[in-house]
């Protein structure tokens, strides 16, 4: 009988991508070990979570010695699995060392086991369950749990919909190449919904995850494309040429200020251009509102003024 873990949060504790999402990134992030995982992890697990919030504080990193244990058990996980000529294949033992490397803090097994919770074998996906381990491995600079993160607040599944903060994991996810992510920030600044109204950088958007693949991309760029006069589609092509990022996010970044920029716009606060840039005047505007806000904040980024800025104004 598969031994069952990995049905609790990291902290002990409806599938908003869609299946073909979790399809996607499982081709990334090792498909036969999302399978393992879906059947032998969680093939037992029945009890499903209520919705929970994602975070606006960072988690605290792992420790550096936890990192290289982890790693250690990671490739141990995937030679158990997938054992040279000769050898025997253990998945019970795959599937315990999988879950040990994510709570030591090792990002892809965190999104191996998020995607597990998300693609149940029983049908009864637990999508709040994966919320934890998306949030961990977002904050690492895993592109595709930052999508699918992003995926789920926007449709509100498994957590309350917060399409601010969506748009922020999206914009991360974008900058890290992800296409279909670049496509989904696109349609919210098409909108204006959760971030400012941008539509020379989404025509950029549109236009890059055109070429990376996304189908839909076109449609929406031929439709955009009469709409945005050719200078203002050069700026926001020019914005997008430098935006890429590497490794775990920092605590203060691009996306981070456009949220910042929109929300202050939101409440009156901010009429300047939402473009992500920093600069005293946004710095300004962020201590004005937590002083107003009667908010005790260490800088003005500080998460108790973002997590204020979530909330509807």
């Amino acid at each position: 009988m598969h031994r069952v873990v990995a049905c609790a949060s990291p902290a002990g504790g409806r599938l908003g991508p869609g299946p073909g999402a979790v399809r996607r990134a499982a081709g990334r992030l090792q498909a036969a070990a999302l399978v393992l995982l879906a059947v032998v992890v969680l093939g037992g697990c029945s009890a499903l979570h209520g919705d929970v919030a994602v975070p606006t504080a960072r988690p605290a990193p792992a420790e550096s010695q936890d990192r290289a244990r982890a790693a250690s058990l990671f490739r141990d996980a995937q030679r158990t699995l997938n054992p040279p000529r000769g050898g025997t294949r253990d998945p019970d033992r795959a599937a315990a060392l999988f879950e040990q490397a994510a709570r030591l803090g090792h990002p892809e097994a965190q999104v191996l086991v998020a995607l597990a919770h998300l693609s149940r074998g029983d049908g009864r996906r637990d999508t709040a369950a994966a919320i934890p381990w998306l949030n961990l491995a977002a904050h690492e600079g895993e592109a595709e749990a930052q999508f699918l993160l992003g995926r789920l607040l926007e449709a509100g599944d498994g957590t309350p919909r917060d399409t601010a903060w969506a748009a922020l994991w999206f914009h991360r996810a974008a900058e890290r190449g992800h296409p279909e992510a670049g496509f989904a920030m696109a349609m919210l600044q098409v909108a204006g919904e959760g971030t400012a109204r941008d539509w020379p950088e989404a025509l950029a958007r549109f236009r890059l995850a055109e070429r990376r693949g996304v189908g839909a991309a076109r449609r929406y760029r031929e439709a955009l494309a009469p709409r945005v006069p050719p200078a203002e589609a050069r700026q926001g092509a020019a914005l997008l040429a430098g935006e890429s990022a590497r490794g775990a996010v920092p605590a203060v970044d691009r996306p981070l200020r456009r949220f910042a920029q929109s929300a202050l716009a939101r409440r009156g606060r901010w009429d300047a251009a939402v473009d992500g840039r920093d600069s005293p005047r946004l710095r300004a505007a962020l201590d004005a509102f937590a002083r107003d806000e009667r908010i005790v904040a260490a800088s003005p980024f500080d998460p108790l003024v973002i997590d204020r800025l979530r909330r509807p104004g």
